[in-house]
């Protein structure tokens, strides 16, 4: 008898957690809780953070260096299909805004090296990609990929975007960072 008493106490128990969980959860739903909105956002940054990192080739990128025109800073992991579909559209666009001046960078997050160098491979990426030290996209305020910053002349953010972007949005984004001439 007490084994049928335990038994039913335990998927008693169990109902009762699972109940609990549905709570939680469609109350965190109804706040919006984990609902970053994709595409352009709000960042609480101003001035972006200087930093100075490795790329994938050994060499030192410090972004500082490249302040004095537009630059577009991509967090990125081998494992992100956003990042997986966008990949080839960036590099595509690098040629062409690299000649008018501009910097693009990515910063490799949350990735082990041989992935993220596949990745690169895969899609024969060319601009700058650094390996991040585990402080940069705490710095930037980054909680998922892609995300992306597109910084004017001087460092300055002009807007931070989530998710996948469009040739659209990304051209769009590029236009508004642009140096006077």
């Amino acid at each position: 008898m007490l084994q049928g008493q335990t038994t039913r106490l335990f998927v008693a128990s169990a109902g009762g957690a699972a109940i609990l969980l549905v709570v939680v959860l469609a109350f965190a739903m109804t706040r919006d809780v984990g609902n970053d909105a994709l595409g352009r956002t709000n960042t609480s940054l101003d001035a972006a953070y200087d930093f100075s990192l490795l790329t994938f080739e050994g060499e030192t990128f410090v972004l500082s260096e490249h302040a004095s025109g537009p630059i577009f800073i991509y967090f990125w992991a081998s494992w992100c299909a956003p990042c997986e579909a966008e990949a080839p559209l960036i590099q595509a666009l690098w040629p062409e805004y690299q000649a008018r001046g501009y910097t693009f960078v990515g910063v490799n997050i949350w990735d082990r090296e041989v992935d993220a160098r596949a990745f690169l491979e895969r899609h024969d990426i060319t601009f700058p990609t650094v390996i991040d030290d585990g402080e940069t996209y705490l710095d930037y305020g980054v909680y998922g990929v892609p995300e992306a910053f597109f910084l004017l002349p001087g460092l300055d953010v002009e807007a931070k975007y989530i998710g996948e972007l469009s040739e659209d949005a990304f051209r769009e984004r590029l236009a508004k960072i642009e140096a006077p001439s």
